[in-house]
């Protein structure tokens, strides 16, 4: 249980990276903030169990983790900004 809330934790923080990236290029926007949230905590949960590499914190794989979060927020981002709000 420990391991799934540490990755979510770390979802929500590159979630919310991608998120300050993309407001200092765009400006800012509630459903891009909401969306990268919920998919960077479901892209770092789902990269913590597809693959096991790389040092662990609190029972979960950092680099799968924070891949995982990272990637999948900016493509729901760049997603998001490309067809959704033109």
């Amino acid at each position: 249980m420990l391991s799934i809330i540490t990755a979510v934790i770390i979802g929500l923080i590159m979630g919310a990276l991608v998120y300050v990236i993309d407001s200092l290029i765009h400006g800012r926007s509630l459903a891009v903030l909401g969306l990268d949230l919920v998919f960077g905590a479901l892209g770092s949960y789902s990269g913590t169990y597809l693959v096991s590499y790389g040092p662990q914190l609190l029972g979960v794989d950092l680099l799968p983790t924070l891949a995982g979060g990272l990637v999948l927020s900016f493509v729901v981002t760049y997603a998001v900004r490309r067809f959704v709000l033109r």
